[in-house]
């Protein structure tokens, strides 16, 4: 699931400069704003897949605490994703 939405981050990058939208979104760092929509894509993802639709509950705070950590156990790969996408 993580990888998946790190596979997504060129697309958010096109999307960020796309002239119909730049003026919409009005982003001053490229590389922060989809490292924050990458991150918030997979707590969502997590919160939304497997917890509530598996488990009909929200997670606790240990299971959001075990969430951040699994993330941020990826943040190099996020980061090194979007360095790519934002140089091309």
């Amino acid at each position: 699931m993580i990888d998946d939405e790190i596979s997504k981050i060129p697309g958010v990058v096109r999307n960020l400069r796309l002239p119909e939208l730049a003026g919409h979104f009005q982003v001053k760092d490229e590389a922060e704003y989809a490292y924050g929509y990458t991150h918030g894509s997979i707590i969502g993802r997590f919160e939304t897949y497997y917890f509530v639709a598996h488990s009909g509950k929200k997670p606790t705070g240990k299971e959001i605490d075990d969430i951040a950590k699994t993330i941020f156990g990826k943040s190099r790969v996020i980061r090194e994703s979007i360095i790519e996408a934002v140089g091309q």
